[in-house]
């Protein structure tokens, strides 16, 4: 069984704000010129808003590999010569 990235839930939600800018935008072709300045910060302030949380996420994941690791090199350490 593999363990679901924590990253994916961010990954959702940039996605999800791509979705939100493309409809932010409008359909008329004409009003995309004007409707962009706006929608183009919602969509930077919602990515944005997904640094902290994926860079948290990440951190964690590595700091759980990394003593798990440990933890091998300490078993081994502790083990008796044969």
């Amino acid at each position: 069984m593999s363990i679901p990235s924590p990253a994916i839930p961010s990954a959702v939600a940039v996605l999800q704000a791509v979705q939100q800018f493309i409809t932010n935008l409008g359909t008329d072709p004409l009003q995309v010129a004007v409707k962009f300045p706006g929608a183009a910060q919602v969509f930077l302030g919602t990515v944005e808003m997904q640094l902290p949380v994926l860079a948290n996420a990440e951190f964690s994941a590595l700091q759980a590999d990394v003593n798990a690791k440990i933890e091998v090199w300490i078993k081994k350490l502790q083990a008796p010569a044969v």
